[in-house]
């Protein structure tokens, strides 16, 4: 992977780059008293989202390892910090806190919109960059100017989605959503947009502990459409659900729906969502870096661990053969840059800090992501 090119105001234009899975560039390092270069990471790794954790930690674990097993970086040797938040605000901290008192990393990565909101102030107060992945809620990055994010957010799923529905000529949606802040992002860009296009809407909200679904469905079932916001956890009991009431209309969810063990459900045939490009097998990189992480763990790659995978790749690019510092990091992150990953070719505008990756209409076809276009 060639260094990424950055600081459009100051150093001209910018050139594309070109990128293979099998180049590795160094990573960063702060200067570190044991010779190590430590990264703090706060991952849900139990309670309802724990695959998601758990994914992007293994990601994050094949690319350092990549890095390591060629000598480090600056022959110093990348070490993950590794606490769990449990899901929960209160642990989330405490976990912070704990690594940050004993290891104090050049920057953390954190999980799921919750944790980051909750870990957004302890990364101000002690003047780090946070990186939330997988964290969709539209205030994580607007917290103050430490939090970055690399996920696309509602913004960027919505407005495709809504282009699906239109194009199937459907005017009566229905829409099934957590009652948090990522679910509510969603449901309010659907409201609006749907409002506009002259269409209806009925929303039925859940929490997280809900495992039954029959009463909310049965409110929705007479919908043309059903737009699916929730955690990969409770799509089996949906499913199930919406098999028994007997649901005719047109389903459609949010990316985590491509996942394995969503899109493999034979109930998740036919349904809509938008997704990245990782899963065409066409697309060289991807599919590299899949098999890698598929023989190393014996288990199917997703975007989750792409995204874990590939901030480490991105931060690598961009860090090269700079002096790093806490302050530095922040710097270099908010001075704009062109990034082509696993996710596709990403342009950063200066002062940016929500890193998004691209977002392409599909379906699920046979347990498979099948590009519209």
């Amino acid at each position: 992977m060639e260094k990424i090119l950055r600081n459009r105001l100051t150093r001209g234009i910018i050139a594309a780059v070109a990128i293979t899975a099998i180049l590795t560039v160094f990573f960063f390092c702060e200067k570190a008293p044991e010779g190590t270069i430590k990264i703090g990471a706060v991952l849900s790794l139990s309670g309802a989202a724990s695959v998601v954790g758990e994914e992007v930690r293994d990601g994050m674990l094949m690319a350092i390892n990549e890095i390591n097993l060629r000598g480090g970086v600056n022959r110093k040797n990348i070490e993950l910090i590794i606490q769990d938040a449990k899901t929960g605000v209160q642990k989330a901290e405490e976990a912070f806190n704990s690594i940050e008192t004993e290891h104090h990393p050049v920057l953390y990565v954190s999980t799921l919109s919750s944790v980051g909101l909750a870990l957004a102030p302890l990364a101000k107060k002690h003047q780090v960059v946070l990186m939330g992945l997988v964290a969709t809620a539209p205030e994580l990055t607007r917290q103050n100017d430490w939090v970055f994010r690399y996920f696309p957010t509602a913004k960027d799923e919505v407005p495709p989605i809504l282009s699906i529905l239109d194009e199937l000529k459907v005017k009566n949606l229905g829409m099934l959503y957590r009652d948090n802040a990522y679910g509510k992002s969603f449901y309010e860009l659907v409201r609006q947009g749907w409002a506009r296009a002259g269409a209806t809407i009925k929303g039925e909200a859940f929490k997280n502990k809900d495992t039954d679904f029959k009463a909310k469905i049965g409110r929705l079932k007479h919908t043309e459409a059903l737009y699916l916001v929730v955690d990969p956890g409770h799509y089996k009991r949906i499913f199930q659900e919406l098999k028994k009431q007997n649901y005719k209309g047109i389903i459609a969810g949010v990316g985590n729906i491509s996942t394995p063990r969503v899109r493999s459900l034979p109930e998740a045939n036919g349904v809509y969502l938008v997704a990245p490009i990782i899963y065409n097998p066409n697309f060289l990189y991807a599919r590299e870096v899949r098999e890698k992480y598929e023989a190393v763990y014996d288990k199917q790659f997703n975007h989750y661990a792409a995204s874990g995978y590939d901030i480490i790749k991105l931060l690598t690019g961009l860090l090269e053969d700079e002096e790093i510092s806490r302050t530095g990091i922040k710097r270099l992150l908010e001075a704009g840059f062109i990034y082509p990953g696993i996710f596709g070719d990403l342009d950063v505008k200066p002062g940016e800090h929500d890193l998004h990756f691209p977002l392409h209409p599909a379906q699920i076809v046979d347990g498979e992501v099948k590009y519209l276009r």
